[in-house]
C-alpha cells in the first residue's frame, strides 16, 4: 500500500494526535482539523476532519486508556485502521454512516486514509463507563476485557442525528453549548451504541455466504442514491428470497432496506450542502426528490435541522 508515513516507523501517541492533530501544511491537498472538548477527567469528545488527496498512513499507539465510541458521518474515499489482535495483524475498514467501538491499552497499529472524512468520537475510561450503569452485552464485555477490541457496523438514524448535533456544536465553539449539554449528548451517543448492539447476536446467525450476498446487495442499493432499485429486483440480483433479504438487512445492518438507502441519501445530501455543492433544490432534485418540502422533512428527521441551515464551513 503506497502511503506517506508520519515520522518513518515512529508511532504517534493517540493523546498527541487528538491534542496537536496531524502536523501537515494547510495546502488544499492536505487538510486536517482536530477539535477536542474535555468534559471531565476520563471523558472527552474528539472531532476529526481531514482531507488527504494523497494516501496517508500514520503509525499509532493507543496511550489513551479510553474506550472509543466513534461515528463516521462523512467519508469520501477510503479509511481503515490496523491493530494486532493478540494473534495477528488485522485491518478494519471504516464506513460512512457507521460507528465502531475500539479499546486497547498500549496497542500499536496504524491509521490509513485517502480522501475526506468527518468523524466524532466519545472517549471514556472504562471505570467511568461502569458508573453510567449501561447494559453491556456479553460479546462487548468479552471484547473490552481482552484489550484488542474493535467492533464495527453500529448504525441507526438516531446515532447519525446525535453525531451531527455534536459536530455542529463543536463547529460553533465551546461556548455554543453548555458542558452539561455536551455531557448529555455524549451519554446519549454511547447509549445508542449499546442499543444498536441489542440485536448483535442475530448477525452471527446469518451465514458467511448470506452476509456476503447482503453486502453486495447493499452496494447495489447505494449505487444510485437518486433512485433505489425495487425490492424484488434487489433480491433477485442478490440471489435471495425477498423475505430473506429484508430480514437479513435488519439483522446485519440494523435497518430496513429503505432505511439503509435513506440514511445514505441524507448523509450525501448533508455532505454536498456542507461543501457548497449546489442549492437545497438542486441537491434534492439530484437525490430523487421532486418535492423540496419532502426532502426537507426527511433531512430534518435524520439530522434534527432543516437543510437550509447547513452552511459551507471552510
Amino acid at each position: 500500500m503506497a502511503a506517506v508515513e508520519k515520522g518513518a516507523m515512529d508511532s504517534m501517541p493517540i493523546s498527541r494526535l487528538i491534542t496537536d492533530g496531524y502536523g501537515t501544511d494547510s495546502s488544499p491537498e492536505t487538510l486536517c482539523r482536530v477539535t477536542r472538548v474535555a468534559l471531565q477527567e476520563g471523558l472527552d469528545i474528539v472531532r476529526w476532519q481531514s482531507t488527504f488527496e494523497n494516501p496517508v498512513q500514520i503509525p499509532l499507539h493507543d496511550d489513551s486508556e479510553c474506550i472509543h465510541f466513534s461515528f463516521t458521518h462523512v467519508l469520501k474515499g477510503k479509511a481503515l485502521c490496523s491493530f494486532h489482535d493478540g494473534h495477528r495483524q488485522r485491518r478494519f475498514a471504516i464506513d460512512e454512516g457507521s460507528g465502531n467501538i475500539s479499546f486497547g491499552r498500549c496497542r500499536h497499529g496504524f491509521y490509513y486514509q485517502h480522501g475526506e472524512i468527518d468523524n466524532v468520537t466519545v472517549m471514556i475510561r472504562p471505570e467511568l463507563l461502569s458508573q453510567w450503569e449501561l447494559e453491556i452485552d456479553p460479546p462487548l464485555h468479552k471484547a473490552l476485557a481482552c484489550d484488542h477490541c474493535f467492533l464495527e457496523g453500529h448504525r441507526s438514524g438516531e446515532m447519525s442525528a446525535t453525531a451531527h448535533m455534536l459536530c455542529s456544536a463543536m463547529d460553533r465553539g465551546a461556548s455554543a453549548r453548555s458542558s452539561l449539554w455536551l455531557y448529555g449528548q455524549s451519554v446519549t451517543l454511547v447509549s445508542l451504541f449499546m442499543e444498536a448492539r441489542r440485536d448483535a447476536e442475530c448477525v452471527y446467525r446469518v451465514s458467511l455466504k448470506d452476509r456476503q450476498r447482503l453486502m453486495r446487495a447493499r452496494g447495489r442499493l447505494l449505487e444510485d442514491l437518486g433512485k433505489a432499485p425495487s425490492l424484488p429486483e434487489l433480491a433477485r440480483e442478490a440471489g435471495m428470497s425477498l423475505p430473506k433479504l429484508t430480514r437479513g438487512f435488519r439483522q446485519v445492518f440494523g435497518n430496513s432496506v429503505y432505511g439503509v438507502f435513506q440514511q445514505a441519501r441524507m448523509a450525501q445530501a448533508r455532505s454536498r450542502l456542507l461543501a457548497g455543492e449546489g442549492s437545497v433544490m438542486r441537491v434534492a432534485s439530484d437525490l430523487g426528490y421532486a418535492n423540496a418540502s419532502h426532502f426537507a422533512t426527511a433531512f430534518r428527521k435524520q439530522f434534527g435541522i432543516n437543510p437550509s441551515e447547513v452552511r459551507f464551513r471552510s
